[in-house]
């Protein structure tokens, strides 16, 4: 019988063997597995699955997708589900499911240890890139080997580029139809995504092409850099001492916004204040308006900024909005040293959320001239997240709960402002740090 007891206990033991995050080392010591390494068990990940599903489902607004889709996408992506996945495998289930809400506020994250982790050890593709109709090039060789500025990516580790991106658009989030937000990923973390979404390689082959036409292949050791994988929470908040600026020329002015998430309510005002009227005593009446790359922040900032360039009280938020937003369904009224003259407003992907409400302000009442690209947002958008961490993997969800629209009328729905003057960089601006959607605000100028 005691034999029988010690054979029992051996193999109770066996049954939880794959779920110990631990290896044998060289001299049979016993090392602990990497967070890239440590697997789950089938049962940890359905039950992180079905977690994840009941608050999509019972929170979020879903104001852009088909409820039956989105149920058939859920099964579909549930099947996918093994024993002993990764982290990184599972968040790979996960994230066609997040973008599917087509919802830009709505992102899932890797654990807080992945990231560490990523953040001290990650490898990540050796070169800065930018995607422009769906090609790739090479902005800047990191790696040491002498690629070429504007060599074109034609395959990385044996995937052709339109097949990764046609593999990285799936897992990016943005209201309704919108691309010009993921396009804007893609171009400024691309080595960040490509690990995430594609292959968490450390050594790539890449082909490219460069600009006589000659194709060479390479093989490229990963390198760490701590910017390469910023998640999409960190990039929402973005913090220097450069986020408001503004200066002066001879025929116009330019002031430049990048975030309205500012924690200086006194020192905002006081630093507009001062602008527009400086603005008002050298009678400027160009102003070019920069909210490229401000991702938002607080109805507060934007709405300050909204009483400088009305010449009429405007409503800010439609009569929906939640109750603790009752002061921005009231009339806003013009500031005294409102702006009077020509606006020229530039925009881009990354203009979102709190931005895209301000556009579909000035768009709406026919305020200044949008330049650039279609901006990230519009007048509708969700927010008012909760945060949850997944029991298991510790996966972190950023869900969407609340609706929020500006009080405007005849924008279509689930697309950015589209710009009077589309203006996107071509391979020779980037290359030459060019900015063109500047350049063509102040030819604009000029010609008045």
């Amino acid at each position: 019988m005691l034999i029988l007891f010690f054979l029992f206990i051996s193999m109770v033991d066996g049954f939880h063997q794959p779920s110990v995050a631990t290896a044998n080392g060289k001299n049979g010591s016993v090392s602990e597995l990497s967070i890239e390494e440590k697997t789950y068990p089938l049962s940890q990940l359905q039950d992180d699955f079905r977690q994840f599903r009941k608050i999509i489902e019972k929170r979020h607004p879903k104001l852009y997708v088909d409820p039956q889709e989105l149920s058939d996408l859920f099964t579909a992506q549930y099947q996918l589900l093994r024993d002993q996945m990764t982290e990184l495998e599972f968040y790979r289930v996960l994230s066609p499911l997040v973008a599917s809400l087509r919802c830009g506020h709505t992102n899932l994250t890797v654990s807080k240890a992945y990231e560490d982790y990523l953040r001290k050890n990650g490898k990540f593709f050796p070169a800065l890139v930018r995607i422009i109709n769906n090609r790739a090039y090479i902005l800047q060789d990191l790696s040491g080997q002498g690629i070429p500025q504007g060599a074109e990516i034609l395959m990385i580790n044996g995937k052709k580029t339109e097949e990764i991106i046609s593999s990285l658009l799936p897992n990016l989030t943005a209201d309704g139809d919108n691309t010009s937000k993921k396009y804007y990923l893609m171009n400024n973390w691309f080595n960040g995504l490509y690990h995430y979404y594609i292959d968490n390689a450390t050594r790539f082959s890449l082909v490219y092409r460069t600009e006589d036409g000659q194709i060479i292949t390479k093989t490229l050791d990963g390198i760490t850099n701590q910017q390469m994988q910023m998640t999409t929470m960190s990039i929402y908040y973005p913090r220097g001492n450069n986020l408001l600026t503004g200066s002066f020329a001879e025929d116009h002015a330019l002031l430049s916004i990048k975030s309205f998430s500012l924690r200086n309510k006194e020192q905002y005002r006081a630093f507009i204040d001062h602008f527009f009227q400086e603005l008002a005593d050298q009678k400027i009446s160009h102003l070019i308006l920069d909210l490229r790359d401000n991702w938002g922040g607080s109805p507060y900032y934007a709405s300050y900024l909204l009483s400088y360039l009305i010449s009429t009280p405007v409503q800010y938020f439609d009569d929906q909005a939640p109750f603790y937003y009752n002061k921005y369904k009231k009339p806003l009224k013009p500031a005294s040293q409102r702006f009077t003259g020509q606006l020229y407003i530039l925009i881009n992907g990354a203009s979102f959320s709190t931005t895209g409400h301000l556009c579909s302000l000035l768009k709406a009442h026919g305020i200044g001239v949008f330049i650039g690209e279609e901006s990230g947002g519009s007048y509708l958008c969700t927010d008012a997240a909760i945060k949850v961490t997944l029991r298991h993997t510790k996966l972190r969800l950023h869900c969407s709960t609340t609706p929020f629209a500006t009080a405007v009328a005849d924008l279509p729905p689930g697309r950015g402002i589209i710009p009077d003057y589309r203006v996107t960089p071509a391979l020779h601006d980037y290359l030459a740090g060019v900015d063109p959607q500047m350049h063509q605000a102040i030819q604009l100028i000029n010609l008045q």
